[in-house]
């Protein structure tokens, strides 16, 4: 169970605060796949990164499997981050002068992670393993994109964040990684809270919900 408590970020404008999340409340049974339908491109990305602590001057609580994560000692915080929470983010955030292999198997390595996966058997489901040697400044967008996926599912988390995983793609190739993306959760049983613009995409997860007034609301 993932829970999010009273969720609250704001900031001063001209000696005015401004509220961009106020309370918001989210209770998130293991195993779910939920889509959170963002109409603009305003604090998506901020929301995702307080869910993940890369983000953490704003207040709330959030619990995975019963544990209070923002009440851990901050020596803690990192490595709970590493074993709990994974990422695929919008810009991917790959690191260009690695290989794939090595991008994919570098987090699980250096920190002693479980894993799903191995990497070698990842990189098929995503295709890429005979690409598994070339240097990432040499892939296509669209490669790149199933790399970030591979490197987020690899490892074993409760919670995997997706900042728009079908960003820049064409209608035909949007379909294909949410495929993957279904795929690899059925078969892996984590929990994916996903970041979209899109309804379509969106509809896709087994849970849909909107931002209204700063706050959640499901609609399907």
């Amino acid at each position: 169970m993932i829970q999010i408590k009273k969720l609250s970020k704001s900031f001063d404008s001209n000696w005015n605060k401004v509220n961009i999340f106020k309370n918001l409340e989210l209770d998130i049974k293991t195993w779910d796949f939920i889509s959170i339908v963002w109409t603009s491109w305003s604090w998506k990305t901020t929301f995702l990164n307080m869910l993940s602590w890369i983000d953490n001057d704003y207040k709330w609580e959030i619990f995975i499997d019963s544990i209070n994560f923002t009440k851990l000692k901050e020596s803690e915080k990192t490595g709970f981050r590493w074993k709990n929470i994974s990422y695929i983010f919008q810009n991917f955030r790959l690191v260009d002068n690695l290989t794939v292999w090595e991008n994919v198997d570098l987090i699980v390595d250096l920190n002693n992670l479980e894993r799903n996966y191995k990497t070698d058997d990842i990189l098929k489901i995503v295709w890429l393993y005979d690409k598994k040697d070339t240097y990432v400044f040499n892939l296509s967008w669209w490669e790149s994109q199933r790399v970030a996926i591979a490197r987020a599912f690899v490892w074993k988390t409760s919670l995997l964040l997706a900042d728009e995983p079908t960003w820049s793609l064409d209608i035909s190739n949007k379909k294909i990684i949410m495929d993957l993306i279904v795929k690899l959760h059925d078969d892996i049983k984590n929990t994916i809270i996903m970041i979209t613009h899109d309804d379509e995409i969106a509809k896709m997860a087994s849970k849909v919900y909107k931002i209204s007034e700063k706050i959640l609301i499901e609609t399907k």
